[in-house]
C-alpha cells in the first residue's frame, strides 16, 4: 500500500507525485485563491502555489478539498488544517497543519492519540491536546 493523504469529509486522496495538492484561497482577499502543493514528507515545508494564488509569510490561508470543495480548516483552532494520512502500513492518523503562511507547524495524531510534533513553530503549540 502507497501513502494516502485524504480529505476528512469525501475521503477523496489528495496526493499525487509527493504533494498534497490542496485548494486554497487568502483569508484577506476574497479573489485570491488556486492550488497548493504541500510536500508529503512530514517536517518538509517545501510549497508550491498556483500563480493566482499570492501569499506572504503570516498571510492566514484557507484550505478546502480539492474534490469536493468542502473546508478543512480546523473548527477546534482558527489558525490550523487537518486531513487523514494512511501510510504504508494500513496505519491511519490526523495531520493538522497550521495555516498561517510561512508558520512551520505540523502534528500527526494516531488513533492512540499519540501525537508527533513537526516544525520550528510547534512551540507556538505548548498543549497540543486541545484538538486530539
Amino acid at each position: 500500500m502507497k501513502l494516502i493523504y485524504q480529505c476528512p469529509k469525501c475521503k477523496a486522496a489528495l496526493n499525487a507525485k509527493r504533494n498534497i495538492i490542496l485548494a486554497a484561497s487568502s483569508s484577506s482577499v476574497k479573489e485570491n485563491k488556486g492550488l497548493v502543493l504541500l510536500h508529503e514528507e512530514l517536517g518538509n515545508y517545501t510549497v508550491a502555489t498556483t500563480p493566482s494564488l499570492t501569499v506572504e509569510t503570516g498571510d492566514k490561508v484557507n484550505f478546502f478539498c480539492p474534490v469536493c470543495h468542502e473546508s478543512i480548516d480546523s473548527r477546534e483552532g482558527e489558525n490550523l488544517a487537518s486531513f487523514i494520512r494512511i501510510d504504508e502500513n494500513g496505519e491511519e492518523s490526523v495531520i493538522v497543519i497550521s495555516r498561517i503562511y510561512g508558520e512551520r507547524c505540523t502534528f500527526q495524531v494516531d488513533d492512540k492519540k499519540e501525537v508527533k510534533s513537526y516544525g520550528d513553530s510547534v512551540k507556538k503549540f505548548l498543549n497540543p491536546e486541545w484538538f486530539l
